[in-house]
């Protein structure tokens, strides 16, 4: 009959909000009735409610804290003040049933006591469920700092020329660890008796035993509770926190198979880089080119709106632009000047579907700092091409379905910045064409085919 101990105290979180709505809706009708006494025999009614499922939730919490091993630090100032919660509340029905010699005490005294125990209960329980940074957490850095608030770990960035002689336990596992769980797991708050600040209180595990095993390093508790759904009750970090993201639980896996290791680096464990990438600063140019360049002014932008082209910035404060003709099929050679007016600002152009044919290679030879090109579907036959030659940042351009000569694809060859060409259905006879060892990752002709599989004649 043990089991019935522990579902009666892990009821306590369920019954305590039955307290709460009674002392809430009893204060507030004594603040509507403070000068009449309308509503005395109704106020009684809920204060002895309020009192009854206060003195349940006070028992409940006990057990709870009997049962459950909290240590008194933690729940002693929570369990203290939710007797008093209980003691104000039935001091209140002996007053309003004029019960002597309680109707010494004022409903004001009474009422606000009340209000002062059951808040600070309240946030001692969040604190409790959810973490003493449950209020804190979410607001913006900025205001935690201007409060001397205590600032978590800043995000991981790694340099991406000298990550690989970092350990990967100091320079990866840990910074993650300390971000995302060594606010339960610490020496001022150990959840499960299990530290997670650092390596030995790692290695040393929890109450539950080790969480990483030597036998079955795969295995492992830490990876078994990082990888549960996130409504399990046993995941970890808890679903109210910051969770790990993808690339972090691979990370961690990966230390963790390979031995969980205090200082070998990441260039002696040959971890892949790919693993890394998400920690590495982000560079919003990505591809483009990372230039300064004046702010087109509103006359301009107008001029290119009016030929129907959709224009926009790379990104919210760039003045390097992607334009499209998606939306204008008779868009032609004629029609393609205007984007003259942005010459230096374009940088990303799709002419696909569009009338445009050769002659537009001497408006495109003008945009210096064009970095993808889409001429799909159009009648292009690359005459002119070779114009682009010195477009030191043009890596990508799309010529599917148009009619590309065997001159034009030899003059692609010679394009030191190029790093793919989508030539689908724009060579009539792919396989005379000789792509030099050096440029077959680059040129993309399509024609892709999967083996046969024995499901495909069901």
């Amino acid at each position: 009959m043990e089991f019935l101990y522990d579902l009666l105290g892990r009821l306590h979180p369920l019954i305590v909000h039955l307290p709460i709505g009674f002392l809430v809706m009893g204060l507030m009708i004594l603040v509507l009735d403070r000068s009449q006494d309308k509503y005395q025999k109704i106020t009684c009614f809920i204060f002895f409610w309020a009192t009854f499922s206060s003195l349940i939730a006070v028992l409940t919490g006990t057990v709870q804290y009997a049962r459950e091993g909290y240590p008194w630090e933690e729940v002693g100032a929570h369990l203290i003040l939710g007797v008093l919660t209980f003691v104000f509340s039935f001091l209140m029905y002996l007053k309003l049933r004029d019960f002597k010699p309680f109707t010494t005490f004022s409903k004001q005294f009474l009422g606000y006591s009340l209000l002062f125990v059951l808040l600070i209960t309240g946030h001692l329980g969040g604190n409790l469920t959810h973490g003493k940074d449950h209020l804190t957490e979410p607001l913006p850095q900025g205001l935690k700092e201007a409060f001397g608030m205590e600032i978590p770990s800043r995000e991981l960035l790694l340099d991406p020329e000298s990550y690989r002689e970092l350990s990967l336990y100091s320079g990866v596992i840990q910074p993650i660890l300390n971000q995302k769980c060594v606010s339960c797991h610490n020496p001022q708050k150990t959840k499960g008796k299990l530290l997670l600040h650092n390596y030995k209180g790692i290695m040393d595990g929890g109450e539950e035993g080790l969480i990483i095993s030597s036998a079955k390093t795969d295995e492992s508790e830490i990876l078994r509770r990082i990888n549960l759904p996130r409504d399990e009750k046993k995941h970890m970090p808890p679903k109210a926190k910051i969770q790990l993201t993808k690339a972090e639980i691979k990370l961690i896996a990966q230390w963790v198979e390979s031995g969980a290791p205090e200082s070998t680096t990441i260039s002696d464990l040959g971890v892949s880089q790919q693993l890394f990438n998400s920690f590495f600063p982000k560079d919003e140019t990505g591809i483009y080119p990372n230039i300064e360049l004046e702010t087109l002014n509103k006359a301009t932008v107008d001029s290119i709106k009016a030929e129907g082209l959709e224009i926009a910035p790379l990104y919210k404060t760039s003045n390097l632009l992607k334009i499209s003709a998606i939306n204008i099929p008779d868009f032609d050679d004629q029609n393609a000047h205007v984007l003259l007016l942005a010459k230096e600002n374009i940088v990303d152009l799709d002419l696909g579907q569009t009338q445009v044919t050769d002659a537009v290679f001497e408006v495109l030879k003008e945009l210096k700092n064009l970095t993808i090109l889409r001429l799909d579907h159009t009648a292009i036959h690359g005459n002119g091409i070779e114009s682009l030659r010195d477009h030191e940042h043009l890596k990508e351009i799309n010529l599917v379905m148009t009619s590309v000569t065997e001159s034009a694809l030899q003059a692609l060859f010679t394009f030191s910045a190029l790093e793919k060409v989508y030539l689908f259905g724009a060579v009539e006879n792919q396989e005379s064409v000789e792509v030099p060892t050096e440029f077959r990752s680059i040129f993309d002709f399509g024609n892709y085919s999967l083996d046969p599989i024995n499901d495909d004649s069901i």
